[in-house]
């Protein structure tokens, strides 16, 4: 059989569109409840997709909304919390389904070891004067900012971590993060939970706040570990942009990644402002 031109084309303009990596809609809100095996609500879990930037959290009752200006229909649904195994699904099967269920992470499930201290110590920031500003978009969020931490004790508990921002956001919302470090870069999550801290009207820059650490019972024996702050959202009361950031004042190293979890950047100029408080014996 001998085609024309025009169904030709037709066939190839066919072959092309069933070749794409996957159907784009125009625009889509994935919603849903995060909640525990057990039914109770996860607060404050991300949710990204892999081929996106953007991304959402939880509320207090585990609720969320993600609208995607344009959602490819073979992206992936990722979900996470501290504490928790990450869940995954295809974004068609996201648009149907409403509930979604984390599994508690084993390592939660070993019993406690309730220890007490005596003596205190600080680690980190010897200089208090506020110098510069490691600036964070709001369109930014679900990424990490951190910097390695050395500890002179053999066993100590993680007592409260200071640090100061300056933020245009009317509210923001950050995670602590404790890491492992070795050969220079951050590894495995240490907590066993998801602590988080909402900061309103951050405007004054050489202002310190701090996750108070003193009942989660963090008891590390790691020389070096790696503590940074994940974005999880800024906003403002009229919905405008916005955006804050990280305040130091000392030369040093910091390390960093964007929302879509890629691999850590190091940076040699001004690390970011971050005292961290023990108790040791």
């Amino acid at each position: 059989m001998i085609l024309s031109v025009t169904q030709k084309i037709g066939i190839a303009a066919s072959l092309f569109v069933s070749l794409l990596p996957g159907r784009i809609y125009s625009q889509a809100t994935i919603w849903g409840r995060v909640l525990e095996e057990d039914s109770n609500p996860v607060p404050y879990a991300s949710i990204k997709l892999l081929k996106q930037v953007s991304g959402s959290v939880t509320d207090t009752a585990g609720n969320f909304s993600l609208h995607i200006p344009k959602l490819k229909e073979n992206d992936t649904l990722v979900i996470s919390s501290i504490g928790y195994e990450s869940f995954k699904t295809p974004v068609s099967k996201a648009l149907k389904n409403h509930q979604f269920t984390l599994k508690a992470n084993s390592k939660n499930l070993e019993t406690v070891v309730v220890r007490s201290f005596s003596k205190e110590d600080v680690a980190g920031a010897k200089v208090e004067t506020v110098g510069y500003f490691r600036s964070w978009h709001t369109k930014k969020n679900g990424g990490e900012i951190g910097r390695e931490i050395t500890v002179s004790h053999e066993v100590y508990q993680v007592a409260k971590v200071r640090f100061k921002i300056y933020s245009s956001c009317d509210t923001n919302m950050i995670r602590l993060h404790i890491r492992e470090f070795a050969d220079g870069r951050p590894g495995e999550e240490l907590l066993k939970d998801s602590i988080v801290q909402v900061i309103n009207n951050a405007a004054i820059a050489d202002k310190a706040y701090e996750f108070d650490l003193n009942n989660y019972n963090i008891i590390l024996t790691r020389k070096n570990i790696f503590v940074s702050f994940e974005v999880l959202k800024g906003t403002r009361t009229d919905s405008a942009a916005c955006s804050f950031a990280f305040v130091g004042s000392e030369p040093g190293i910091y390390q960093y990644r964007s929302a879509t979890n890629d691999g850590w950047t190091s940076t040699q100029d001004y690390t970011i402002f971050m005292k961290v408080f023990f108790k040791y014996d």
